[in-house]
């Protein structure tokens, strides 16, 4: 006969290896191994025939799992506190400070790992003002940069609460978060420095890292459950209450629909950038724009834009989508649709745009929609109309940096020269020979002659209106200089859902929708007509923390369980413990 102990013993040694891979959290692992002690005969026959596959076994277990969660609603278990999708800064914020607060949460992702967008951001993250006494912010200074910057979209509340909670907001993440954010530098459309990053590394990487490493240490006690490759498929409503009460989510492995049920939804979806399909909100707001790269991940889809709106959700500014000066053109691959972004840092430590002539044209380190407008004008029919035609090819313009620019952008240099983005020469002669036949050394010398006089004048400012000279090259013949060709890409989209100042979700008719929350990039009005750099990972930590200290707390040690879910016996015990599915969701931040 069947060897039913056998099986479960093979079954929990698989088990038991996917968790000290680290393929599967602590909360699956106790659900697994419960199912396996029970000997599930779904369970017991996957481990048999597929535990030496790797390619197979997880998806299968995932398959396994759904079942388990469509037929236990006999015991239906607590709902957490908060379903967080998207885990981008934003959700994550969200979610470290329900579970802080003592909260049980269940984050929601259809990527196959955390992070996404807020993970490549690069340039920093602004805060004021822990370093006024030396830097000369103000409070009002920084909020006179972001409003100018927005333009006549900006709403005032909604940015006095970004600017407010800024200093807080960095001081968490250095503090909490354990994130080294001890470089200031200032960028484009700043007054003052007041844009912080990592000593060595990027600002998103280092940022996520810390915040994955903070969220998952409440994996173990059931406080969170992770539904990874989990998508969500709609919100939900309880028609009585007229309430958001949960969303229904699919996994990668299955077509099967689950329902997941709380009193309070977390949208942390992200923007829109990347979906360039007929009748995408892309398409629909910004068509000219549709053979633009992007700089955004390909998860970029309006996924919580979609969700919310069929539920009543009011929008804003949905046609506001930044265009970022500068995207690195890769030589090996030019026409990828996909970019790495050259950070804001790499002007803002002194680098130089020049077109194909050799010439400068513009003030650097301006507004992100001012730069870009001054790279666009190099095409005709823009010049004429204002309007980017997508059957244009976009202009060729060479980002430049000093040897000594190189190295007060530090890692940024290293890391886009090892992937090839940025070359190193020597002299003018050595940047001419790279950019080709356009801009000779002559060239290049009359310009980099015209801006070093301008830096030293006594009017104090250039004919582009720059009043910042940084890293001037101390020797134009011999020294080093770092090269690279860049492009306007796709970057944000400062249009999303309308909230309030508390992040509530609005209606059309400007009410709450009650149990709907949004934070990151999904919201809308924040950065009004164009976002500041800096601004990103400021808005995700600021509103992300916002909306999760509204979140009502059940009491503190409880732990949750997916909707549907099931109370366990180990030892003759019964506890409710988190699990995920192992399933699909959204990033960005």
């Amino acid at each position: 006969g069947f060897d039913k102990v056998g099986a479960a013993d093979g079954c929990i040694a698989s088990i038991k290896k996917l968790a000290e891979d680290g393929r599967i959290s602590p909360a699956l692992e106790i659900q697994l191994v419960t199912q396996a002690l029970k000997f599930d005969p779904a369970l017991l026959l996957v481990c048999k025939h597929y535990s030496a596959s790797d390619k197979q076994f997880l998806p299968l277990i995932d398959a396994v799992q759904i079942r388990t969660l469509a037929a236990s609603s006999a015991q239906p278990a607590p709902e957490p506190d908060c379903i967080v999708v998207g885990t981008g800064l934003a959700g994550l914020s969200a979610a470290l400070t329900v579970l802080d607060n003592g909260g049980t949460v269940t984050l929601v992702e259809k990527e196959a790992r955390m992070g996404g967008n807020s993970a490549k951001a690069s340039s920093g993250i602004n805060a004021c003002c822990p370093f006024n006494d030396t830097l000369g912010d103000s409070r009002e200074l920084f909020k006179e940069d972001t409003t100018r910057s927005a333009g006549k979209q900006a709403q005032p509340d909604l940015i006095q609460v970004l600017v407010d909670g800024s200093e807080a907001a960095v001081a968490w993440l250095k503090d909490r978060v354990g994130v080294d954010l001890s470089k200031v530098a200032q960028l484009g459309g700043h007054s003052a420095k007041r844009t912080n990053r990592p000593n060595n590394g990027m600002a998103g990487a280092e940022i996520i890292y810390g915040m994955q490493r903070e969220v998952k240490k409440y994996e173990k006690s059931g406080q969170l459950t992770v539904l990874l490759k989990t998508r969500m498929v709609e919100l939900t409503k309880d028609e009585d209450s007229d309430r958001i009460v949960g969303i229904k989510v699919q996994t990668e492995s299955s077509d099967e629909v689950t329902q997941l049920t709380s009193r309070t939804t977390i949208l942390a979806t992200g923007g829109f950038a990347s979906d360039r399909s007929q009748n995408s909100y892309l398409d629909q707001h910004r068509p000219e724009l549709m053979s633009m790269p992007a700089t955004a991940g390909d998860f970029s889809t309006g996924d919580g834009i979609s969700a919310a709106t069929a539920l009543g959700a009011a929008v804003v500014d949905m046609d506001k989508v930044q265009l970022h000066p500068t995207g690195w053109v890769d030589p090996s691959d030019p026409d990828a649709g996909t970019k790495t972004l050259a950070a804001e840092l790499m002007r803002g430590v002194g680098g130089l745009l020049l077109n194909s002539k050799g010439e400068r044209f513009c003030n650097e380190v301006s507004t992100r929609s001012n730069v870009t407008h001054h790279m666009l004008l190099h095409n005709d029919k823009y010049a004429e109309t204002g309007v980017w035609d997508k059957t244009s090819p976009i202009p060729d313009i060479w980002l430049v940096l000093s040897e000594e620019a190189g190295v007060e952008a530090g890692r940024h240099v290293e890391l886009y020269s090892h992937k090839g983005l940025l070359t190193e020469v020597i002299g003018l002669k050595g940047v001419a020979k790279l950019m080709g036949s356009g801009a000779s050394e002559k060239d290049l010398k009359k310009t980099f002659s015209s801006y070093a006089k301008a830096a030293s004048g006594a009017a104090g400012e250039d004919e582009f209106g720059k009043r910042v000279f940084r890293n001037l090259p101390a020797n134009v013949k011999s020294g080093k200089f770092f090269v690279g060709k860049v492009t306007p890409v796709l970057h944000y989209c400062m249009g999303g859902l309308k909230i309030d100042t508390e992040g509530n979700v609005l209606g059309e008719g400007g009410e709450v929708l009650d149990g709907l929350w949004a934070a990151g990039e999904v919201a809308g009005g924040v950065h009004g007509g164009n976002r500041l750099g800096g601004n990103s990972l400021l808005e995700c930590t600021v509103y992300g923390r916002r909306v999760g200290e509204r979140v009502e707390v059940r009491g503190k040690g409880e732990s949750s369980i997916v909707a549907g879910g099931i109370g366990i016996g180990v030892g003759g015990v019964e506890q409710n413990v988190s699990f995920g599915v192992g399933g699909v969701g959204v990033g960005v931040g």
